[in-house]
Formats: C-alpha cells, structure tokens, sequence
C-alpha cells in the first residue's frame, strides 16, 4: 500500500521532470516585459518631441484683407522690381486676354506713356470698393522718377482683384476716374 507521502513524493519527482525544460521561462518573460516597457518610452518620446501638425491654410477668400492686401504687395513688388515674367504669372485669364486684344506688353498697359519711368514707391489708398462680391478693387499711389532722377511723377491706378482657380489674381486695371467700358455701354444705352 502507498502512503500519502509516497505520492507527494512522486508527484514532485514527475513536477521537477516537467520543470527542467521550463526553467528560462521566467527570464524570457521579464525580456519581453522590459522590451515593451522600453517600446512604450520610445513612442512616447516620439509622439512628445514631434512638432505639432500646422494648421491648414485659411480658405482663399476675398474678404480677408491679409489676403488681399498680400496679394497686392507681392503683384507691387513685382513691379518696382521689374520682375515682369512674375507679376504677368499673377494675372487672371481675362487680364491675359485683354494684353493679348491690346497689343501690349503688361508694363506698357499698366503705365502707360510713364512705362520707361523709373518706379520708386506703390502706396495702397484708403479707396477700397467691394461692392462686387467676386472683385476686390483698390488704387494705389504709384510714384515715378525719370532717368536722371529730376523729375517725379504721380499716376492713381486702380487694381483689382478676383479668385481664380482657388488662388487670388490679379484682373483689371486702370485709371479709377475713368468708368468701365461697362459703364460707358449702359450710360449710352440709357441716353438713347
């Protein structure tokens, strides 16, 4: 007959057969724990260090004078720096159009007979219409010099604005005194 003892005995015999195979089992799992405590520290400090994503750029609009206004200062640098091929690329498809009709290179049709001036300064004026939701206009003060820097000049242009193909450009120009020829169709239409 077999006593209590003789199968605890056993039974620890057959355990410890069992367990030589298993004894790096502990090792082995405080491997992988350290590794995945040490991948969680490096995410971290990876989410944490990156910069965080820029915010998307507002929507073109005409409404908004930063916008707007930095439209016109980069078509007027264009400008006085006689960086013609750049200001021609911020015209609208209308504005091309209406050189291609006129004949007329962009620094002849915006000057006129001041186009062999020298450009010294393009000041914005307080005259703003934006009656026309679709077109933002504004004048500007643009003062010429000749070449032998003795005579100075001052000549308005107005200078509008419009949305096309989601960037702002520019679409017409002129002398602000003068109405549209539009304008001029309808007060002759109205006279007859």
């Amino acid at each position: 007959m077999r006593t209590i003892f003789e199968d605890t005995n056993v039974n620890a015999d057959l355990e410890e057969a069992k367990g030589g195979g298993n004894k790096y089992i502990l090792l082995i799992l405080w491997c992988v724990a350290i590794a995945f405590l040490a991948g969680t520290w490096s995410v971290f400090r990876w989410t944490t260090g990156r910069p965080a994503p820029l915010p998307p750029p507002p929507p073109v609009s005409l409404k908004d004078l930063k916008q707007v206004s930095a439209a016109f200062s980069q078509f007027n640098t264009f400008v006085r720096e006689g960086k013609w091929t750049d200001a021609e690329a911020m015209l609208s498809t209308t504005a091309r159009q209406q050189l291609v009709t006129e004949n007329k290179p962009l620094r002849e049709s915006l000057f006129g007979k001041l186009q062999d001036w020298k450009l010294t300064s393009a000041e914005p004026t307080p005259s703003v219409d934006s009656s026309d939701p679709n077109t933002f206009r504004q004048d500007f003060v643009f003062n010429f010099t000749d070449a032998g820097f003795t005579k100075v000049e001052t000549k308005i242009i107005m200078l509008g604005l419009i949305i096309e193909n989601g960037k702002i450009v520019l679409n017409s120009w002129g002398d602000p005194k003068q109405p549209d020829k539009k304008d001029e169709k309808k007060a002759d239409a109205n006279k007859a």
